[in-house]
């Protein structure tokens, strides 16, 4: 693999408030806790993650941002390793009190990765392009 392999790059970034919505709103759900885990079909070739660590469960910004530290560094280095069919908008949100440590993130979330893909189907994508 090169270099450019190993990044979490801007475009996987979720960003657009209007897609973030449809994903909340239109998408599928599943709880695997430490997670709770919304994510819709996208035709752009790659996944888009945003990653939330409510403030209610953790207080402290240091907290909220070493859990979101150790949750993009997990999907940096599961989503390249899981061959990948279909892609989706990924809204992961953190709901556990406790901080859990990097092995127990890594573990959850490539279970988390397997899930959405082995859950999607065809029919998925065929809303998606008829709503484009």
């Amino acid at each position: 693999m090169n270099k450019s392999d190993h990044h979490f790059t801007k475009v996987e970034r979720l960003v657009s408030k209007t897609v973030i919505k449809e994903v909340f709103e239109k998408g599928k759900q599943f709880f695997l806790f430490p997670f709770k885990v919304f994510y819709a079909p996208n035709h752009l070739g790659y996944n888009r993650v945003l990653i939330s660590v409510p403030k209610r469960a953790h207080k402290r910004a240091v907290a909220r941002n070493l859990i979101k530290r150790r949750i993009r560094e997990a999907y940096r280095l599961n989503d390249k390793r899981n061959i990948q069919v279909n892609f989706f908008d990924i809204n992961i949100v953190y709901i556990s009190n406790n901080i859990s440590d990097f092995e127990q993130i890594n573990d959850k979330l490539s279970d988390v990765l397997e899930r959405i893909q082995k859950d999607s189907t065809k029919a998925d994508f065929a809303a998606v392009a008829v709503s484009d």
